[in-house]
């Protein structure tokens, strides 16, 4: 039985054009259609326990004696209320497949934040339209819109920057800083009313423009990551 030819040229040729195909850029889904994806599968678990706290702060702002004081501490309950998703990498230790698939976790990370801010903004928007109709008043709404935005500007940074860095146990420290923003601004309601005051709004404009510098450096960092198809939530 005679030898079978070796086919060398066409094994060539294959193998170039194999090389060449890894090398063709591969279509990329937009990032308007992965955030639909991932409101279709996480969207329910983002927005549904943000209008839980959304509903528990309706009725703290009807029934209790301190007025507009008493939104700030519920600002961090929006953060809490998301930690379980934006930390479910971690938890079902599949950080490392996150920041391998060809979306990067940077772009995961980037869909939740953009469903987590707007509902949030939806129920800031709900609340602060609440104590205007309480009050009869659009009195003092740019303070309390400053007020309610430095606990949730605190509680979002620190909980990107726990992401980034993927310690372990990031997510309980999450929710320790939450709980206690929560515990912290209600204790300076009751104890120190004097922070609320018109003498004290450049205290709060100041707070207001580092978290948002800071947020903003950890956004950016999550844009640049996505961009440059980089793993996101990894310990390096």
């Amino acid at each position: 039985m005679g030898d079978i030819p070796y086919p060398e040229g066409e094994v060539r040729e294959r193998s170039i054009n194999a090389i060449l195909d890894a090398g063709l850029s591969r279509y990329r889904q937009s990032f308007w259609g992965f955030l639909s994806d991932v409101f279709h599968f996480e969207g329910l678990h983002i927005l549904l326990p943000q209008l839980v706290v959304f509903f528990a702060a309706c009725l703290a702002l009807l029934g209790s004696p301190l007025g507009h004081y008493d939104l700030p501490p519920y600002m961090p309950l929006f953060i809490l209320a998301v930690t379980p998703v934006f930390f479910k990498g971690q938890r079902y230790q599949v950080s490392e497949v996150e920041a391998a698939t060809r979306t990067s976790g940077a772009l995961l990370a980037l869909a939740r934040l953009v469903l987590a801010g707007g509902g949030a903004l939806v129920c800031l928007t709900l609340l602060l339209g609440l104590q205007m109709w309480l009050q009869r008043s659009c009195d003092n709404m740019g303070r309390l819109v400053v007020y309610c935005l430095v606990p949730y500007l605190t509680c979002m940074t620190a909980m990107l920057a726990l992401l980034r860095r993927s310690r372990t146990g990031s997510a309980p420290l999450c929710v320790a800083i939450a709980i206690g923003s929560v515990l912290f601004w209600r204790s300076t309601a009751i104890f120190l009313p004097w922070l609320y005051e018109a003498s004290a709004l450049g205290i709060w404009v100041a707070a207001v423009l580092i978290y948002s510098c800071l947020l903003a450096k950890e956004i950016t960092y999550i844009i640049h990551a996505n961009k440059e198809v980089k793993m996101y939530g990894v310990v390096y």
